[in-house]
């Protein structure tokens, strides 16, 4: 990613041209005060511009490949070693105002230490090439390195001191270097450059340059397999990031996953026909099993490329706005807050916006279809065959304008809101395009089949009230609603829809990209030839390409021209189709073969998408796929529910439904969706936790590692502190216990303290001290006189007793432990016989263990209570059957 050194070119203009002196006789003072101004500012950049007096025109800048080239040697021979690329239009200001401009954001990147060059764009537009410098880039690597060490994200540290370079593991690795370098603040080392955002508002667009030799090697391959490997999902990484790899390893997942529903719905259709409840069970349980699978999936791939819990490293936005700055009390750093509260506050706008889109959104497809079904149920007039397309038309006409509103709300909403990171912002702007896009995809199949063929026999007559001529009308008093309405649908979107949702996804912005470029290119030449005849010989040497440098350029400004890739669109459109499938998927058993075999086209479509017709995306890390999770979550219940109500309502054919039994039903689906659910996450977290568990072992192989490290490297040293009863030698480290006549003579001289005294006893003291407590203990328990204690016949000391066996009890046993002692340790208590509780039976360790623990006395207090509760109820239950005898006698 290196880019060309510039060198200076001192061109001399033929002054004996009298073209060439007509042409300058034509400059106007703007621009040769614009001219000017460029020319200064190259020379303060190092870059020897000539500005001559006589001809008042900028000297060209000339370009050479450059020698010097860092691993990736392909990439940096087809993009000249360009880091990244920026576009300063400058279309409606005017020169002074576009060379002040210029002239700031050379010096930004200037003092960030960034290298740069410029060529001409199309139109009135610059493109300005962006080289980071080898030293900074690798030094940049590294210090990322040791903030993911820092921050648990990796857990090897990296080696080297603090001004080390090390060389990237993949392209993205120092894309990503490169785009904190260019689009970071300068507090935090960067050139502080927002595209689009104050004073950077005329740079319309920031981005690296693809590699079109891997991605051409990757789609040829890709063209020749049927499934995704890992290997395929670490070259994407390698190449675009982690975030657009974890969008490739879920569809892959979902596509591979696809193959079930495929495979049984085919058979469920051909044995059981449609709305089958075995088919209906099957899918929603593969449904679940694909939702759980996929969040153990994420944590491996996480662990996989070292990405897990990377969002404590986003940095803020440049659209945060603080209300004041705390330290941390851990890190130290100076934190930029912003009241929850207040952002709560904002946050509760999005119950009114979900409102608004719902009945905008809503009302549209609710007239659409009413309009739809009087046309083709009602209508019977003239331009029937044509009027039954006018719904679609206007559907297709309008949908547009209002999503378009609806998303330029929602994005001043999400800005409202105020949100840190760019991670956060885009979870709430990817919450609301979900909400909308639920309501365009999933409402008008929805009114189908709960609104229109169950109760389409009681609406329809109240369309005849419509303002229509009556002779154009006609309702048939035994209207029957096609039940079939719902089965054609989703045949429309399983297989109809997703072809033009490919092409219009895929092949008409391809179409549409080539021919709008070949009419700029149009444009472009015919600017040039109109500009050639007013501008200065060395102005128009730099407006034309060189022929070393044509097919880069050329490349470059189409790249310029492109849209922006944003993978969560993508996502979202795999969301809907997982939508289609578990909300409507038991009507048609099919529709999960025709997502399958549509998959293995969108996967090769959508990188050619983003290869060919976007922008390299900068690769930015994440760890899942965002709020789409939530979504397929949400998806899975609501498809439980739709499946038991589809299965309930069509099964029979509408015959005998009752609102009871239906509820009922819904309620049942739910509560086995919820123990299906709870089943499915434990196995699987069970079976499928070894990524876990490998993550786990190497946390600590890593830190047993360094400990090792640490104590091998250390020193072997004596006491680094003197005890009480150490004598230190001057000449060694090691230490040897006093004499006894040495320790007698300290301890007249009262020179041990507390301290040694308490542990001046020898370990045969302390052994015979610990043997007189013990008969103690157990003589104090004595009751009878010349007795022993049930401790003393079952205590065996090994040791030899010592010579002096008298000792004196600490304390007197109470009347109630003697009596708990008292009895031998066989013996069995048993309860009072008169009353009828033969079987009682209490044995001595029993109460011992209560005794243990505090609770005897209370047992034996409840016990009694309650058996004097028992032995009265017992009285008064014989006493009322004697009574009850003597009445009857």
């Amino acid at each position: 990613m290196r880019f060309p050194e510039m060198r200076v070119v001192k061109e001399e203009e033929d002054d004996n041209s009298e073209e060439n002196h007509k042409s300058r006789e034509k400059h106007k003072g703007e621009e040769e005060n614009a001219e000017a101004k460029c020319g200064v500012l190259a020379r303060e950049q190092g870059t020897k511009y000539e500005v001559e007096s006589s001809s008042e025109h900028l000297v060209g800048v000339d370009m050479s490949p450059f020698s010097s080239r860092r691993p990736f040697e392909q990439a940096e021979l087809e993009n000249l070693g360009v880091d990244w690329v920026l576009q300063y239009q400058f279309e409606d200001l005017t020169a002074s105002q576009a060379t002040d401009e210029f002239q700031a954001l050379v010096q930004t990147l200037e003092e960030a230490h960034l290298q740069i060059q410029v060529r001409h764009g199309h139109g009135a537009s610059l493109l300005i090439f962006i080289r980071v410098p080898h030293d900074r880039l690798g030094n940049m690597i590294y210090q990322s390195r040791v903030k993911d060490w820092l921050y648990g994200i990796t857990h090897e540290l990296p080696t080297g001191v603090r001004k080390e370079t090390v060389e990237p593991d993949t392209p993205a690795e120092a894309l990503r270097s490169v785009y904190h370098a260019v689009t970071w603040s300068k507090s935090q080392g960067g050139a502080g450059i927002t595209p689009g955002l104050g004073k950077w508002k005329n740079i319309t667009a920031a981005f690296p340059l693809h590699d079109h030799s891997a991605n051409a090697e990757l789609l040829r391959k890709w063209s020749r397999t049927i499934l995704l490997t890992a290997e395929d999902l670490d070259a994407i990484r390698a190449l675009f990031g982690e975030k657009v790899a974890f969008y490739f390893a879920f569809i892959q997942s979902y596509s591979s996953f696809l193959v079930f529903p495929a495979i049984s719905g085919a058979v469920c259709w051909y044995y059981l026909g449609s709305y089958s409840i075995t088919f209906a069970v099957l899918n929603c349980l593969w449904a679940i099993v694909f939702v759980e699978y996929w969040k153990i999936r994420e944590t491996d791939l996480c662990m996989r490329w070292h990405v897990r819990g990377v969002g404590v490293l986003k940095v803020t936005r440049a659209q945060y706005i603080w209300d004041k700055e705390v330290k941390d009390a851990f890190t130290g750093e100076t934190l930029q807050v912003f009241s929850a509260w207040r952002q709560f506050a904002r946050q509760l706008l999005l119950v009114p916006f979900a409102s608004i889109a719902s009945l905008a959104l809503g009302g549209l497809i609710v007239a659409t279809f009413g309009l739809e079904v009087f046309i083709s149920e009602v209508y019977t007039g003239s331009l029937k065959g044509y009027l039954e397309f006018l719904p679609t038309v206007i559907f297709s006409l309008s949908l547009p304008s209002i999503t378009n509103v609806l998303t330029s709300i929602a994005t001043r909403l999400t800005d409202f809101e105020n949100y840190r990171t760019q991670d956060q912002y885009e979870l709430s702007q990817t919450a609301k395009k979900f909400v909308m896009h639920f309501i365009t995809a999933f409402l008008p199949t929805i009114l189908t089949a709960f609104v229109y063929v169950p109760f389409g026999t009681r609406i329809v007559p109240y369309l005849s009230m419509m303002p229509i001529r009556r002779d154009s009308m006609r309702i048939s008093h035994e209207f029957h609603v096609d039940t079939n309405r719902l089965q054609q649908e989703i045949i429309y979107l399983s297989l109809t829809g997703q072809v033009l949702s490919f092409g219009e996804e895929v092949v008409l912005p391809y179409i549409k990209g080539v021919l709008w470029r070949k009419w700029r290119n149009y444009q472009d030449r015919k600017e040039t030839t109109r500009r050639s005849r007013r501008l200065s010989l060395a102005t128009n040497h730099i407006l034309v390409d060189s022929v070393e440098e044509a097919t880069f350029l050329s490349r470059v400004r189409s790249e310029a021209g492109a849209d922006e890739y944003d993978v969560h669109e993508d996502i979202l459109e795999m969301c809907v189709q997982f939508g289609y499938l578990t909300l409507f998927g038991a009507a048609w058993p099919l529709v999960g073969l025709g997502f399958l075999i549509n998959n293995w086209l969108e996967v090769r479509g959508d990188f050619f998408k983003l290869t060919r017709e976007c922008q390299r995306p900068p690769p930015v890390r994440t760890d899942s796929i965002g709020p789409s999770l939530e979504g397929l979550e949400v998806l899975t219940w609501l498809g439980a529910l739709s499946t038991a109500a589809i299965v309930y309502l069509y099964r029979d054919g509408l015959a005998d439904m009752q609102l009871s039994s239906f509820l009922l039903t819904i309620l049942l689906a739910e509560w086995a969706y919820l123990a299906a659910r709870f089943a499915v996450r434990t196995g699987l977290r069970k079976v499928l936790s070894g990524a876990l568990r490998s993550e786990s072992a190497q946390r600590y192989a890593f830190r047993k590692s360094y400990l090792d490290a640490a104590t091998s490297s250390s020193p072997t040293r004596g006491n680094l502190r003197v005890r009480f009863r150490d004598r230190v030698s001057v000449y060694t480290t090691a230490t040897e216990p006093p004499s006894p006549q040495e320790d007698d003579v300290l301890r007249r001289e009262g020179r041990i303290e507390p301290e040694a005294q308490f542990w001046a006893a020898t370990r045969s003291e302390t052994i015979k001290d610990g043997l007189r407590l013990v008969k103690a203990f157990c003589n104090s328990n004595i009751t009878e006189k010349g007795g022993a204690s049930v401790e003393d016949r079952n205590v065996v000391i090994s040791r030899p007793q010592p010579s002096d066996t008298s000792s004196t009890p600490i304390g007197k046993a109470s009347p109630i432990e003697g009596v708990w002692q008292a009895r031998p340790k066989n013996e069995v208590w048993r309860g009072t016989t008169g009353l009828g509780f033969r079987s009682l039976r209490i044995t001595l360790s029993t109460l011992r263990w209560l005794r243990e623990f505090g609770l005897g006395r209370r047992v034996f207090q409840v016990f009694f209570i309650s058996f004097g509760f028992l032995f009265g109820c017992v009285c008064v239950y014989r006493n009322m059957s004697s009574r009850d005898a003597n009445v009857c006698s």
